[in-house]
């Protein structure tokens, strides 16, 4: 299976998720060197006979290899291989994509709608149904949500929304989700009934704020925008009722409870769209980036009807 998206919109996490909820053990490694190469051809070897997961990530980065060896390498699977036996391949839409490896693939263009309430479904998707037992954790998972989708969308109002083109993904909030449990765990242990004043807030905001997402920005300007988002959203305020996630006019208000089935209600009752002041920008960004788009467009016409024109 061959999962295509757009830069910046990581699949990875969704076939993750999916191998946990049936139960398939699955092995992954990141394409793009040659380390890389090696145990791509050892995961495939052994998973084609014991019948168990593969996920080849950021293929784009191979397009030589991919031609070269993956192709003949699935071409040469048998009878003898395991029914059971899946591999899945994700890759930034590109030209250099091996015809060979489409004609045999099933191909799946994963698109990235946007606005909060998408990003946010795509993302709590993404999170296996087990991890949502615990009612308080289930609120940071939430406050979490809020800001990787904020990230997330500012990168769509370029240059305004960041000064820089940052690799923020999925991937990211997915480790965030690792680095909370993990903060929360050491600070008050695996109980249940979980004090929100006594949660390790510091912790959680500098750990979010320095290495999490702090660790793809150069910009001092970004990380203050950054540093903003998460001093303002992951405090103790947050579990307070009608808890505004944006000192803005029609803002959300984060839902009275935080059990599973309140999480993802409340998420289905937000907008397909969004104001930008949302995410911190001011209402003429939608204008500013419409008006950025539309000379792309002019400008990318004028290159083709040139390179005709050169025919």
């Amino acid at each position: 299976l061959l999962l295509c998206s757009a830069p910046g919109h990581d699949v990875s996490g969704r076939v993750e998720a999916m191998a946990k909820s049936e139960s398939k053990e699955l092995l992954s490694v990141a394409m793009g060197s040659a380390e890389g190469y090696r145990t791509a051809e050892n995961f495939i070897a052994t998973a084609s006979k014991r019948g168990t997961w593969v996920m080849l990530k950021n293929c784009h980065l191979c397009t030589d290899w991919l031609e070269d060896t993956l192709v003949k390498m699935l071409q040469s699977l048998n009878a003898g291989t395991h029914q059971d036996f899946r591999i899945f391949i994700t890759s930034e839409i590109s030209p250099k994509l091996p015809t060979a490896l489409l004609q045999i693939s099933d191909i799946i263009v994963a698109e990235s709608p946007t606005g909060i309430k998408a990003s946010l479904s795509r993302f709590f998707s993404s999170i296996s149904g087990e991890r949502f037992s615990n009612s308080v954790q289930n609120r940071l998972y939430l406050i979490l949500g809020w800001v990787h989708s904020v990230i997330q969308e500012r990168l769509r109002f370029m240059p305004h929304g960041w000064s820089e083109q940052y690799g923020f993904t999925e991937a990211d909030a997915i480790h965030a989700l690792d680095v909370i449990d993990s903060l929360v765990d050491d600070a008050c242990g695996k109980r249940q009934n979980l004090d929100p004043e006594k949660l390790p807030w510091e912790a959680i905001r500098t750990t979010l704020c320095k290495g999490v997402f702090g660790g793809r920005i150069t910009g001092d300007s970004d990380q203050d925008i950054l540093d903003n988002l998460v001093n303002k959203t992951f405090v103790p305020q947050a579990f307070d009722v009608d808890f505004k996630l944006a000192d803005v006019d029609g803002a959300p208000v984060l839902p009275e409870g935080s059990s599973k089935d309140e999480v993802f209600a409340w998420i289905d009752s937000l907008p397909s769209q969004n104001p930008p002041t949302w995410i911190g920008l001011d209402e003429t960004a939608e204008i500013a980036r419409d008006h950025m788009m539309a000379e792309s467009v002019v400008k990318k016409y004028g290159i083709v009807i040139n390179a005709l024109s050169d025919d």
